[in-house]
């Protein structure tokens, strides 16, 4: 532009200013677009044309203004706040939501879209979403941590975080779901509220602030409230946290998966609870062995952190569950840089106003993680070096499982006490600069499936001190200083090294600072097509579920550190929605119709004896029990009247037909359980025989009235 033209823009720009405030809405707006003739591409200019545009009621012409001003301001919070607003005027309500969602998703922190968004969200919080397709993000564990009481994200849901954020930000956003604690079917859980939660998340610690409470509260209403999601054909669901504490997950999930085709691939963080189950709450260890157990039934694939969790998972299914076909699996590893930081006030912090020198050690503290070792190393160096040479070990994490241990010693050494400094609730904004100002930082753990502390100090270019062992071979990347695992003297010698020797301590900084990390945008690029590319259907089909003839099957929550072909059994042979979750004693069915589905296979087609063990409400109940091979039904059905709160076996003959085997089970009476809920009628076990097979029957009789010193065969 020459210079004639420079004065002539500058000219009508304060022209248009000054009708703009004045509130001469027409002809500001004439004079700005007499402005953008001479500079067409000033998105600034636009957007003021465009309020000046819809302060006058033109709102169509305003709104074309702010896209075109949006296209070449991507990242500019504001102009999507002002579509927003505009759509808000013509009541496009489901526009003015996803304009006020685009710019929560550039500025989390901004009170004006959120205030807005939330204000149409809450207007209806029992509105149904529409069919998921393609990659569904579920995000049930994350929502879980939350509806408990946390805020500061563990590393688990720091990894949650990580992959969603950035897949929302990449080119084929996905839809993010979540389940309630209650397990009857995911809902909906909109970008816009994971964006300002993950803000809060990174930005603050305390759960009692009004903006947390205010996020958090609408994340509880719309999982309780809304509609149960559906999914369009072809969906992938990618399980991004556990779910193997929500009993009723797998029953819905195989409803899902029945119901839409829904394919399922989960992201598997850990085998911690089968390695190592003396170091996890006994619950824990029992809901991970159950959900192993029906991994190879209950999902087409499985993503894995790393090579180390692959290899525990292909190993420990092989032999505990040799009767199933190990999952396909890929490899996704968690080697990304830390998100971005929001504004915090971290400086303020008295360790980092000290000089002070300090090691970092962010873990849980647990018995997992053996703080004890560490604090019992740091002892050792304090005798060995003196106070004044020893820095401040620094440990950033809540205490946990069988922390008692190490925070006894703790207790007990006064001088150690001197020289460790705990907290908890840490968040990032300080998380970070505690990185950046230690001395170096250790990690120590018994088994990991990645280590994200390790990843977050090389990210960080802090030299990291870690166990020679399972995944942190991987996040260490080569760079990390490794001690022999569990050995006390050697830990002590590497960190004398690495407290005395400078140049060792440099040299290790070197090659953290050398690293080259990912992004979390590069990380959820890559699970996204894995989990796209397992989820494919398998050229010889989904795995059939072995069932043996001539034993007993139990139909209840199996309680065992390992995994079993029974706990499979337990759960996949009851198909449909007339199931209550496994219990300890057995299984309710609801109200009406239920349905055992029974895969027979090879050999199984002739004349069978099925038998069932029953168990009644409070009342006396009529039930009707119905065969049907191949969906047909195999003979007339057997009533039977079922006493009040008794077992009572029941038998049906089955004429000869196909391999498939159904059984409808109708409860005609219903009763109430304990808590009260309406209950159908109990089944505690099963078990068919064929009826040529007099060594089955036997079988079967045999496991259902006599104990035995050597347990009989039980899948």
């Amino acid at each position: 532009m020459d210079e004639d033209a420079e004065r002539q823009a500058e000219a009508l720009r304060r022209q248009a200013d000054s009708l703009r405030d004045r509130g001469a809405w027409p002809a500001a707006a004439a004079a700005y677009a007499a402005f953008l003739r001479l500079r067409p591409d000033d998105a600034g200019m636009q957007v003021q044309q465009a309020h000046c545009l819809k302060e006058a009621g033109q709102v169509a012409q305003a709104l074309a203004l702010y896209r075109s001003a949006a296209r070449l301001r991507p990242e500019d919070a504001d102009i999507p706040l002002q579509i927003g607003h505009a759509e808000k005027l013509r009541g496009e309500r489901e526009a003015a939501r996803e304009a006020y969602a685009q710019a929560l998703a550039l500025d989390p922190a901004a009170q004006a879209p959120w205030v807005e968004w939330l204000a149409l969200v809450a207007h209806e919080p029992r509105r149904a979403a529409s069919p998921a397709g393609g990659i569904v993000l579920d995000l049930t564990d994350l929502a879980n941590w939350i509806h408990h009481g946390h805020r500061v994200p563990s590393g688990i849901q720091r990894v949650q975080l990580g992959v969603a954020l950035a897949a929302l930000a990449g080119p084929q956003p996905p839809r993010l779901c979540a389940m309630p604690p209650e397990a009857d079917g995911w809902r909906d859980l909109p970008p816009a509220l994971l964006h300002r939660l993950a803000h809060l998340m990174a930005s603050g610690t305390e759960t009692d602030a009004p903006a947390w409470q205010e996020a958090a509260g609408l994340l509880g209403t719309l999982l309780g409230q809304a509609p149960p999601l559906r999914f369009a054909p072809g969906a992938v669901l990618v399980a991004l946290g556990g779910t193997w504490g929500m009993p009723g997950f797998l029953a819905t999930l195989r409803e899902a998966r029945a119901r839409d085709g829904l394919r399922h691939v989960p992201l598997l963080h850990d085998c911690v609870p089968l390695l190592l189950p003396e170091q996890c709450q006994e619950s824990t260890v029992q809901g991970y062995a159950r959900w192993f157990a029906n991994l190879a039934l209950h999902a087409e694939g499985v993503l894995t952190v790393s090579r180390s969790t692959r290899d525990d998972m292909r190993r420990l299914h092989a032999a505990m569950l040799p009767e199933l076909p190990v999952p396909p699996a890929a490899v996704v590893r968690m080697d990304a840089a830390p998100r971005p930081l929001p504004p915090g006030r971290a400086s303020e912090h008295p360790l980092l106003r000290s000089r002070t020198p300090f090691v970092l050690f962010v873990s849980t503290i647990e018995g997992r993680k053996d703080h004890r070792l560490v604090f019992s190393a740091w002892l050792a160096l304090l005798r060995r070096l003196g106070a004044r040479q020893v820095p401040l070990l620094v440990c950033v994490g809540q205490p946990g499982w069988r922390a008692e241990a190490a925070l006894a010693l703790l207790e007990q050494a006064p001088e150690l006490r001197g020289k460790v400094h705990m907290l908890e609730d840490v968040a990032d904004p300080l998380l970070a600069a505690l990185y950046g100002r230690s001395l170096f930082t250790l990690y120590n753990s018994l088994h990991e499936g990645w280590g994200l502390p390790v990843t977050e100090s090389l990210a960080h270019g802090r030299a990291v001190l870690a166990p020679g062992h399972s995944a942190l071979l991987e996040s260490g990347q080569g760079a990390a200083v490794f001690f022999a695992a569990g050995n006390e003297p050697d830990l002590v010698e590497k960190l004398t090294q690495l407290i005395t020797d400078p140049a060792f301590r440099a040299e290790a900084e070197a090659r953290a600072a050398a690293v080259r990390l990912r992004s979390w945008g590069a990380v959820a690029a890559q699970l996204l097509a894995e989990a796209e590319r397992l989820a494919l259907p398998a050229a010889d089909g989904p795995p059939r579920l072995p069932l043996a003839a001539g034993c007993l099957h139990p139909l209840r929550r199996l309680a065992a550190s390992r995994p079993s072909l029974a706990m499979a059994v337990a759960e996949t042979v009851r198909e449909g929605e007339g199931w209550y979750p496994l219990e300890d004693w057995g299984c309710w069915t609801r109200p009406g119709t239920a349905f055992l589905t029974l895969p027979l296979g090879t050999g199984h087609g002739g004349a069978l004896r099925l038998e069932l063990e029953l168990e009644g409400a409070e009342v006396e109940q009529p039930v009707e029990l119905q065969a049907l091979r191949n969906g047909v039904p195999a003979g007339p059905p057997l009533s039977v009247i079922v006493p009040p709160r008794r077992r009572f076996p029941a038998g049906v003959d089955v004429p000869p037909g196909g391999e498939a085997l159904q059984v409808e089970i109708l409860c005609r009476e219903p009763g109430q359980d304990a808590a009260g809920r309406p209950v159908g009628i109990g089944v505690r076990a099963f078990g068919f025989t064929r009826l040529e097979e007099p060594a089955e029957r036997l079988a079967l009789l045999e496991a259902r009235h006599f104990v035995a010193a050597t347990p009989l065969r039980e899948t």
